[in-house]
Formats: C-alpha cells, structure tokens, sequence
C-alpha cells in the first residue's frame, strides 16, 4: 500500500512538473518566433502596424506610419527633449493601451524605439530622424497568433525530453543491472 502510494505521488509530480514544462516552453517559443518574425526596413518589409511617436504641445500620441502622409506636419514634432515616456489610454474600462518611446541622441541623428502594447499583442518600431526625416529600421510583433506554432513546438519539446529521460533511465537500470552481476 505504502509502494502504490508513492508510485501515485511520484506520477503526479512528474505531471506537474510537466505541466510547467510545457507552458514555459509556450513562453519561450513565443518569444524565439516573435524575434524570428522581426522584419527589417532595408529587406522592404515592416509590420503594418509600425508606429512612431509625435509630439505635440508637450504631449505626445502614437501615429502608424502609413498614416503619416495624412497628417500636416506644421505644428508637430518628432523629437524631443524628454528621452523616454509612457502613457496609458483606458479602453473599455477594463483594458488598457499603453504607448512608450526611447530616444537615444547620437551625433546627427536621434534613433527612436516605440512600444505600443494593447491586450492582444505589443509592437515595437525602431527608427531614426535624420535632418526631420523618419528612417525606418526594424519593426517587431508579439501577439497570441504565435500561440498554434508555440504549442505545438513546446508539445514537441516536452515529448523529446520525457522521451530523453525514460531512456536514460531505462539505460541506467540496465548498467547497474549488467554491473550487479
């Protein structure tokens, strides 16, 4: 009886242990294909929701660059003295968008980084300012559409390394066996 009862709280550790396994690799597999989706400007690609900052009577708002060409540039701005800031829009009540930029000031040119995150996924927009000239460099997605491809790479990879270690352990029982005799 005490036998069984181990051997049950073992199985279920090794479920749990699997468990947060498997949802850890969701993560990361997130992640790695959310830095392999990242589209550069000089291959002519960018994500259609690349976005810059425009300041604005010491206020600033995101603006996606395809929009840009709509608006009148005359009383904006797209550099600024503040280096970094965020803001947060409630939507909904309940769910929030939140917008931050980082300036890095280099000589003759200012490099910018946006974040724009909103419930469903986050995008980050690298460009620089070159004599009032935006200059697009990089563009990054992280979004729950990589959730099917990251599932099933973390069942794979969850599956590879139970495999992995009931082998090494089958193979370990049968050197000590084969040593025992």
């Amino acid at each position: 009886m005490k036998q069984l009862l181990y051997t049950i709280i073992k199985k279920i550790c090794i479920y749990i242990i699997n468990f947060f396994i498997f949802f850890l690799f969701i993560k990361i597999f997130v992640l790695l294909i959310s830095y392999y989706e990242t589209r550069y400007a000089k291959n002519g690609k960018l994500h259609d929701d690349f976005t810059i900052v425009v300041f604005e009577n010491k206020s600033f708002f995101p603006l996606e660059l395809s929009k840009l060409k709509n608006i009148r540039t005359n009383d904006k701005l797209f550099i600024s003295d503040i280096d970094s800031a965020e803001k947060k829009w409630n939507i909904n009540g309940e769910t929030y968008l939140t917008f931050s930029y980082t300036i890095t000031k280099g000589k003759n040119k200012d490099q910018i980084e946006t974040v724009l995150k909103d419930p469903d996924r986050t995008v980050w927009s690298t460009y620089k300012i070159v004599n009032e000239t935006i200059i697009p460099i990089k563009s990054r997605l992280y979004t729950f559409d990589y959730l099917p491809l990251a599932t099933f790479l973390a069942f794979i990879t969850t599956w590879f390394l139970n495999s992995m270690f009931k082998y090494l352990k089958i193979n370990k029982f049968f050197e000590n066996y084969c040593n025992n005799k």
